[in-house]
């Protein structure tokens, strides 16, 4: 896939709305493709595939995991709005299940590569 040279939205947008579309049907956790992997499918620069991670990030669609990479934080929600029919969002509440998918995602990263080791058996 490429951007769209005609599209009047900025590249790094045209990204993010593709991967935003592709993450709506991936579980909580799932690691995202590599920034080099992202960039050389849309052909684009890591400089701009990052500021479209970067983007969803900061909408709370995906987590970045330092050394790990960029896991799914949460199925985007039919009204992403912010509304939430339980209620007011609670920052300690979000801050919390962040850190845990942190933790749950290095877990997975180090047992990988614990099962990849020819050693662990």
């Amino acid at each position: 896939m490429t951007v769209e040279a005609h599209d009047p939205r900025p590249k790094k947008v045209q990204i993010a709305d593709a991967l935003r579309e592709e993450i709506a049907g991936l579980p909580t956790g799932h690691r995202l493709a590599s920034l080099r992997e992202l960039a050389d499918r849309f052909k684009v620069t890591t400089v701009t595939a990052g500021n479209a991670l970067k983007t969803l990030a900061d909408e709370g669609v995906i987590v970045s995991v330092p050394n790990r990479g960029y896991f799914v934080q949460s199925p985007p929600s039919a009204g992403e709005a912010g509304q939430d029919a339980g209620g007011p969002v609670n920052r300690d509440e979000i801050n919390a299940i962040h850190s845990e998918i942190q933790q749950l995602a290095a877990r997975v990263a180090e047992l990988e590569k614990r099962a990849q080791s020819p050693s662990s058996a």
